[in-house]
């Protein structure tokens, strides 16, 4: 899980996105203003928000069945490649509870609930980076 800082309102964090590997190349699914949900190459991702703070985050190493969970969030995430983004969780509050478009934070959650791991750190009806960032399953590996 990569995050960025720059802009937010909300929190610390302005941005998440899904570090799916080498499918076909490293890059990330993430869920933008203007492609909605999309597979963006891990070089450009990297550069788009220089110099803001970036963190990457994964599940904790003692967690049981973690590559599989892994797995299954990625293979989930790919398939939502092509969503619409949720404009309305930029503009008002990013509710989770939308199943027609999605913010940037909710495609990592969703990918992560498909997968049997609830990430949100507070279990509320609203959904921000800060909440995954925060969850207890996750350790940071670089910031």
């Amino acid at each position: 899980m990569d995050l960025y800082q720059g802009w937010c309102q909300s929190g610390y964090w302005d941005h998440m996105a899904l570090y799916v590997g080498e499918r076909p190349y490293a890059g990330v699914v993430e869920a933008t203003y203007n492609a909605g949900v999309c597979y963006t190459a891990l070089p450009a991702f990297w550069q788009r928000d220089e110099p803001a703070d970036i963190s990457v985050r994964r599940l904790r190493e003692d967690l049981e069945n973690r590559d599989e969970i892994i797995e299954k969030a990625i293979a989930y995430a790919l398939t939502e490649v092509g969503r619409a983004f949720d404009f309305t969780a930029t503009a008002t509050v990013p509710l989770k509870l939308n199943e027609q478009n999605v913010h940037c934070a909710e495609v990592v959650w969703r990918a992560y609930q498909a997968a049997g791991m609830d990430l949100d750190g507070d279990d509320g009806p609203f959904l921000y980076p800060d909440d995954i960032y925060y969850c207890l399953q996750l350790e940071a590996v670089w910031t």
